[in-house]
């Protein structure tokens, strides 16, 4: 089929038509302007929505692409001139629409016998690119030179300036000189040379032909770069010398990167979670409609857990890359401030850009032994338990309805320790066999029924082997679930945003302080004192005791596999959560724990995070009270006894009464004879 071309008489009129519509519309404008100003598109905020930190400090800004704001002063001079010598050199003479390159551009379409050139000015394009389509009718020409009045009338051409800077699209999703910059050249915008200028100027009129970044573009990307920085010098901007300067540098790109953004699971979560599905915020709005999200993120901490996570695992996940070429085993941390709830840092993966899954809010795996203080929690405050309390630790088989074979529990490599061992001894040492033993004394229900209200919202089965964690939760939930043990037996719902509000400083929502009385608080205190020793020899964590040396309380995790990996520790400033684990369900490898691969990344996170923190101990309720044990009964030590003190605390009251005895404990000497007569009462003795 011929190609249908356009006869010579109808571009001319064209062409007039256009001028005339220009002049026409501008003429219009100044008139509705001042009739009805509000019948335009309003331009107050036309860019971003603002993320703030827990200080309120900006962190992120949120677009459909990625996008980086900076002021005009910012960007070199060199790279504002470039950009103006090949869009717009009238840029500064104009009022936003050039009549002149109109009619330029119509010249050379009457030649052309199409359209092939514009004539839009930087302020036409800035419009055309943030209000309107890019469909070239004559309406859309219309809308776009009322709303370059608009602009020209509110805004002063520095101003203008700016905004194009950071509209203006590069390819490969970047938009605006800082995130081109970043991008092609690994740098802020503040430190491109001359040549690096030019050649960012150039891409814009064709990301596609000219980015240097794309195979087979790189000469056309040099032949553009050299039309730049001719122009430049035709407008006086650089002189000659330089321009050959520039042409003779060696452009040193960025080299191709799996790089995060910082915080970057903490901001899907927001976006994705928080802002849409609760909030039921519209994805337009998040993005572009000016919100002002005020958050609890904390920088250090981000960036400790960042580096903690990335340290701990790279060179063990390294060796364990899955068919998509994902590293495993992935992890995830999560750290929350246990007086209020605010989640201060977020980690979901070892790297967003590789895989955006966030583990550590969508990842429902078992937190083994780690799910263990919501059991003991209950036990101790209503399940007539103390610390004291004796656990045999044997081999045991419970019946299962509907199964013709025994649950039979057994201690970490399939063993048993043969003894009686205390409540403390049972936590510190991670008895799976005294754990089932205890759930199903106060019975599963109740286990379930404390790890509910503790903070674990996942769905949990009450059956025996729920004490040994079981049941899939997140590392959220985990995090959100010590805060009572940190925070005196007060549990608070994990806290993203504290407020949101419009551009124009309007508030649109603001969270509510959503805090529990969940536990007794003597109770909380007792268990995080026995949770202590978790991280001192003989306990399951010990070796955190090499980098973090404060009072901590915590309980490591281990799946059967083992397939998961977890620590979640406290003191009274933060709670922190930490997962690792294979995304298919993989086995870690023989000997790999919690206490061993979750535990390290655990401390060297804390003592980042609270490095710049006073130590803080537990404070001590009303109504404790410490007890001489006998160690060999439990009970309270005779003053005749030789045996091992044991110094135990107690809810006042729930303390051992009887002392030990020559009938229940070895060690007691017999009671001494009384002198056989009395002494009589002689008047001298007296």
């Amino acid at each position: 089929m011929a190609k249908r071309k356009i006869s010579f008489f109808k571009i001319i009129v064209l062409t007039f038509i256009l001028v005339f519509l220009s002049s026409a519309v501008g003429a219009g404008y100044i008139f509705y302007s001042i009739i009805s100003p509000e019948g335009l598109p309003q331009i107050d905020n036309l860019i971003t929505s603002n993320l703030y930190d827990g200080n309120g400090d900006l962190f992120a800004t949120m677009f459909r692409e990625n996008r980086h704001i900076v002021d005009l002063a910012q960007i070199p001079i060199e790279l504002q001139q470039a950009v103006i010598a090949v869009e717009d050199a009238y840029f500064y003479d104009h009022y936003g629409i050039n009549l002149l390159s109109i009619g330029r551009a119509a010249l050379r379409n009457i030649r052309s016998r199409r359209v092939v050139e514009g004539g839009s000015t930087i302020t036409q394009q800035l419009a055309k690119n943030l209000f309107l389509s890019h469909d070239r009718t004559f309406q859309r020409k219309a809308e776009e030179l009322i709303l370059t009045l608009q602009f020209e009338r509110n805004f002063t051409k520095d101003e203008i300036l700016n905004m194009y800077l950071n509209e203006i699209y590069f390819g490969h999703g970047n938009y605006g000189v800082e995130a081109a910059s970043r991008y092609f050249f690994d740098k802020s915008v503040e430190e491109l040379t001359l040549a690096e200028s030019a050649m960012l100027a150039g891409i814009p009129r064709g990301p596609g032909y000219y980015s240097p970044l794309i195979e087979g573009n790189q000469e056309a990307a040099r032949r553009r770069q050299s039309h730049v920085l001719n122009r430049m010098v035709e407008m006086g901007y650089i002189t000659p010398q330089q321009r050959q300067e520039a042409l003779e540098e060696e452009l040193v790109y960025r080299p191709p990167s799996r790089g995060d953004r910082p915080a970057a699971h903490f901001i899907s979560y927001i976006i994705n979670h928080q802002l849409r599905d609760i909030l039921e915020f519209e994805r337009e709005d998040i993005y572009s409609s000016g919100l002002n999200i005020y958050t609890t993120l904390d920088p250090s901490m981000q960036a400790a857990a960042e580096k903690a996570l990335l340290e701990g695992l790279e060179g063990f996940a390294n060796s364990y890359v899955d068919e998509a070429g994902i590293r495993q085993p992935q992890g995830a941390l999560v750290a929350i401030d246990p007086t209020n709830g605010h989640v201060r840092a977020l980690v979901g993966g070892l790297d967003y850009q590789e895989s955006n899954f966030r583990r550590a809010t969508s990842s429902k795996r078992q937190p083994g032994s780690a799910f263990k203080p919501f059991l003991y929690a209950a036990a101790l405050e209503s399940g007539g338990y103390t610390a004291a309390s004796k656990i045999a630790c044997e081999p045991t088989s419970i019946p299962i309805p509907g199964s013709d074979k025994d649950y039979e529990p057994k201690d970490y490599g399939g063993g048993f320790h043969h003894r009686l061992l205390s409540l403390r001894e049972a936590i510190v040492l991670s008895c799976n066999v005294s754990a089932v033993k205890v759930n199903m004394d106060i019975g599963p229900e109740k286990t379930k029924e404390y790890a509910n209200k503790m903070g674990i919202t996942s769905d949990l089965n009450a059956v025996p082997s729920l004490a040994l964690g079981t049941s899939e939760v997140t590392p959220l939930e985990m995090a959100a679930a010590f805060i009572p043990l940190a925070n005196r037996g007060i549990a608070s719902e994990p806290v993203f945003i504290t407020r949101v509000t419009d551009y124009r400083g309007r508030v649109l929502w603001e969270a509510e302080n959503k805090q529990t009385v969940v536990l007794d608080e003597r109770v909380a205190y007792i268990l995080t004192d026995i949770l202590k020793g978790v991280l001192r020899p003989p306990g399951t964590a010990a070796a955190v005791q090499n980098v973090f040396r404060r009072p901590a309380a915590g309980k490591t995790g281990t799946s059967s596999g083992p397939t998961d990996a977890y620590m979640v520790g406290y003191t009274p400033q933060l709670v922190a959560s930490v997962y690792i684990g294979d995304d298919h369900n993989k086995p870690l490898g023989a000997g790999e724990t919690g206490g061993r691969l979750a535990a390290p990344i655990w401390a060297n996170f804390m003592a980042e995070a609270l490095r710049d923190y006073a130590p803080q101990d537990f404070p001590v309720p009303e109504g404790i009270i410490q007890v001489s044990l006998c160690e060999e009964t439990g009970l309270k030590q005779s003053s005749r006894c030789t045996g091992p003190t044991l110094n135990e605390i107690f809810i006042l009251g729930t303390e051992p009464q009887a002392e030990c005895s020559e009938g229940t404990c070895p060690h007691v000497e017999p009671e001494k004879p009384s002198w056989p007569w009395p002494i009589p009462q002689l008047p001298w003795f007296r």
